[in-house]
């Protein structure tokens, strides 16, 4: 009988009030036995999802952003055991996605009622990812404001207030830095390959991006192919003006856009390329692979 629920609780998530979250969701759920689990680091928590029984768990139950619903997905998604993103992170795109908000009311009804679906996980080079995951740009973007919410308290908590704002600053930090630069790339889909420098490459499995940007419309995970979204040539005022549109919510024109259900993507001079994705670092190589990772995801939707 599957009578238990999972609480995985990432402290460090958000503003840090993920267990006082997590204390008064467990009360939403009577009847049912709450294993509550407070991992220690991101392996820790993957290690923790897979070794859960399947037998016996009902849901498991992950309050953080989406970096932790990453790691806790790699250990779910072999099991079968339905996740459900519970959205206190700086970014939940994954949640969002799913229309969970975080309500009490909604986790009872949801879990009661086990509103389940299955969905296509994307995988690079074999690691799984659930939302939006890039080259270029985007990649450095992740990286720095990983590291700057990790090495420094008032920015972290800056990030909860003005969570757009920074990205945005910290993307035209990057252009600046990378001013006519490009990453120089090979691309292999549908049997055609083209060499090319670009700033940022998207591989799109949903629609938006950071809660707001609307980087691939109409993207869903029930779809047999993701779309790759493209700002070919060096950073430049081009890459400026792109992504200024994006926050506004418009595609610019000098973004290139197609759907494909799988993609090759080689450093030209050799050097690992960073990919971001679920808002983490996911791999360095100068070869990447995307695909549709082997099985689906079970997850909850409102």
């Amino acid at each position: 009988m599957r009578d238990e629920v999972a609480f995985f609780i990432n402290d460090q998530s958000g503003s840090g009030e993920a267990p006082l979250v997590a204390s008064s969701a467990a009360s939403a759920l009577p009847g049912l036995r709450i294993q509550r689990n407070l991992p220690h680091s991101s392996i820790e928590l993957t290690r923790a999802c897979s070794a859960l029984d399947p037998q016996k768990t009902k849901a498991a139950i992950v309050f953080g952003g989406d970096g932790t619903q990453t790691y806790a997905l790699r250990g779910l998604i072999d099991s079968g055991i339905p996740l459900y993103p519970f959205p206190a992170g700086t970014a939940n795109d994954l949640a969002q996605e799913q229309g969970i908000t975080g309500c009490r009311d909604q986790l009872e009804k949801l879990v009661r009622t086990e509103s389940i679906e299955e969905v296509r996980v994307l995988e690079v080079n074999g690691i799984p990812f659930s939302t939006v995951a890039g080259i270029g740009i985007g990649a450095e973007l992740c990286e720095e404001y990983n590291d700057l919410r990790s090495r420094h308290r008032l920015f972290k908590k800056a990030s909860q207030r003005m969570n757009c704002e920074i990205y945005s600053a910290l993307a035209l930090k990057n252009i600046f830095k990378n001013w006519g630069k490009g990453y120089q790339v090979r691309i292999t889909r549908d049997g055609v390959s083209e060499e090319m420098a670009l700033s940022a490459l998207m591989i799109c499995n949903q629609s938006t991006l950071a809660g707001n940007l609307k980087v691939a419309p109409g993207q869903s995970k029930h779809t047999e192919n993701f779309t790759v979204l493209i700002h070919p040539g060096v950073c430049g005022i081009k890459t400026v003006k792109g992504l200024g549109a994006m926050k506004f919510g418009r595609i610019d024109s000098s973004f290139v856009s197609y759907k494909t259900s799988e993609i090759r993507i080689e450093s030209l001079n050799g050097a690992p390329l960073s990919v971001f994705g679920d808002g983490e670092i996911l791999t360095r190589s100068p070869v990447l692979e995307f695909r549709a990772y082997p099985k689906k995801l079970k997850v909850f939707r409102a």
